[in-house]
């Protein structure tokens, strides 16, 4: 076979096999769907069940998952609002003998390019204390989660509960629990560790 042939055949199937490697012929698994996505992470996985896991179990799954599909995860969650619309009556029994105090409030702001707005207040009704939002309005994200935090990290702070909308007025049980020493409310994204919104108490 002529040198030159040969040359180029080598040269041929070296351009072929680094095509194979390039980012190119990924292109197809960056730009599958979510759904495709989480299927092919495990069978049978959605957004909702992937929100709706515990820590331990969701551990496993966001070890192997690629900073592609989270970003997806992310973007796909924000474009879902769950609107919520708590009134003052849970957490006033007795009308006539009710009590009301505002110990502290703050305003929501975002974090980390997500949207937070509305306010935040700690009241005290009959000797109970709670956590109230009001006009409250967050970027919607997978498994937000309420701390009460004394510095805005939330390994120092306690958490409250699953955040239960994304948008409207809600309030959070804080029994047993000194609001002299916590100053910020954490809006907080419990798979990737991402701070969503705070609010600082005053």
């Amino acid at each position: 076979m002529n040198k030159g042939i040969l040359i180029g055949i080598i040269v041929g199937i070296i351009v072929i096999g680094g095509g194979l490697a390039s980012p190119l012929f990924y292109e197809t698994e960056i730009n599958e769907s979510l759904p495709t996505a989480l299927d092919n992470i495990e069978s049978g996985l959605t957004l909702e069940t992937f929100s709706n896991m515990d820590d331990n179990q969701r551990q496993t799954i966001i070890e192997k998952m690629p900073e592609k599909v989270k970003d997806m995860i992310m973007e796909e969650s924000a474009k879902i609002t769950l609107t919520v619309s708590e009134d003052m009556d849970e957490m006033i029994k007795e009308e006539s003998s009710n009590e009301l105090k505002i110990i502290k409030t703050g305003t929501f702001e975002g974090l980390a390019g997500h949207q937070a707005e509305g306010i935040a207040k700690i009241l005290e009704v009959n000797g109970e204390s709670f956590l109230r939002f009001e006009e409250f309005d967050v970027t919607n994200g997978p498994d937000l989660r309420v701390y009460l935090t004394p510095n805005g990290d939330v390994h120092d702070g306690i958490h409250l509960d699953k955040l239960k909308g994304s948008k409207g007025n809600q309030n959070y049980s804080l029994e047993g629990i000194d609001t002299d020493v916590y100053d910020t409310v954490i809006i907080y994204c419990q798979p990737f560790g991402a701070y969503f919104g705070q609010a600082e108490l005053n």
